[in-house]
């Protein structure tokens, strides 16, 4: 099979072409900007920048059996108004794509499109984002069940929640722990009560490559680990120094106000397509 991976320059990208080079497949992959490529014989590199026209981006893109779409900047400036043009952009590309004969679709959505929602939220649970990220992601998923009902072709929008791993990209939890563990920064302060399902970098990159592998549409999928974990927790599994911990205020507050203090993922459909 042949698979495009839009994004193949991100962090998200970047690992999953390491796990899909384990696969027999033809790879595709699109950047934005210069950086240092994966050289391997089965990846092409193509640059690409949805803000230019292009009558045919399914030719473009050498006519592959899957598009995995993961781009969307403006990350983690969730309430930017940017992202109601980035949904506009979106929109345009995909439609682009499925009116050109693709016939498979993996986009990647986000928890934030359940807004404000407290405990274990499933693909059932009635979405109701609050900031423009989440209200930009759900409008280009609606626009795209729409289009299903009048072109035929497979789709899967994977919800992942709080993903964590090597970012040099992003600041994030899991970087600043890091970074506080060697002495890069001399203070961390975080929101020890607040419970968050935090999903490995490795983990939805293999289930990525698992759907991709199958070939099929799966509609929502949460991508989630289905239990929560304290902030506090989290940071005492991922630092090796524990001597460090003392050192680390728990006390802090959340800073993310449309967040709730408590949710998690229900990962029921996820482990029945991976035992599919």
């Amino acid at each position: 099979m042949k698979i495009a991976i839009i994004g193949g320059s991100s962090t998200v990208g970047q690992n999953l072409l390491k796990h899909l080079l384990k696969k027999k497949f033809k790879l595709i992959a699109t950047y934005y900007s210069n950086f240092n490529f994966i050289k391997k014989k089965n990846i092409s590199w193509k640059k690409l920048n949805i803000n230019e026209d292009n009558e045919n981006y399914y030719k473009y893109l050498e006519y592959p059996d899957i598009v995995v779409n993961l781009v969307w900047p403006d990350i983690p400036n969730y309430k930017s108004k940017n992202h109601f043009k980035t949904y506009k952009l979106q929109k345009k590309f995909n439609y682009n794509l499925i009116k050109n004969g693709l016939k498979n679709l993996i986009v990647l959505g986000t928890c934030y499109e359940y807004g404000k929602v407290k405990g274990e939220i499933s693909e059932l649970t009635k979405e109701k984002p609050t900031v423009p990220y989440g209200i930009s992601k759900l409008k280009l998923l609606k626009s795209l069940k729409k289009l299903k009902k009048k072109k035929h072709f497979k789709f899967t929008w994977f919800r992942p929640f709080f993903v964590y791993g090597e970012n040099k990209k992003r600041i994030t939890l899991f970087t600043l722990i890091k970074d506080f563990e060697k002495k890069k920064i001399n203070k961390l302060k975080v929101c020890g009560n607040l419970i968050r399902d935090f999903v490995p970098m490795d983990y939805l990159s293999s289930v990525l490559t698992k759907i991709i592998t199958l070939n099929n549409g799966y509609d929502v999928v949460n991508v989630c680990t289905g239990k929560g974990i304290s902030v506090k927790d989290f940071v005492k599994k991922n630092i090796k120094n524990k001597k460090k911990l003392k050192k680390i205020d728990m006390n802090g507050k959340n800073k993310n106000s449309f967040e709730p203090n408590s949710f998690w993922g229900n990962n029921s459909k996820l482990k029945k397509i991976l035992n599919y």
